[in-house]
């Protein structure tokens, strides 16, 4: 379903790119989207369970979208929102068949 959904999401966003790795990360992280040169690194805790590495994959592949608003802000702002909606509908078509 990860792959799934990471794949989903990519080729909805064919303009950003976007690398996703799960990694063992601090517990208290589920993940993280960070700004590279030339692409967006989202890590996803792996040690989560599989429901909250779906959550987070659509929370920051949405800070991928919004990035611009986020880094002049710092807040979940109403472009990460429409972000975030854009990218939960995709996890509901993808977790529905």
């Amino acid at each position: 379903m990860f792959e799934a959904l990471r794949d989903a999401l990519k080729i909805a966003n064919p303009t950003i790119a976007v690398s996703v790795r799960r990694l063992d990360l601090p517990d208290t992280l589920c993940g993280d989207c960070r700004r590279k040169s030339d692409h967006f690194l989202i890590r996803i805790n792996r040690r989560k369970n599989e429901q909250v590495q779906l959550d987070t994959l659509v929370h920051e592949f949405a800070h991928a979208i919004s990035f611009l608003e986020w880094e002049g802000t710092g807040q979940h702002g109403p472009i990460w929102a429409q972000a975030h909606l854009q990218c939960y509908h995709l996890y509901e078509k993808i977790i529905s068949g």
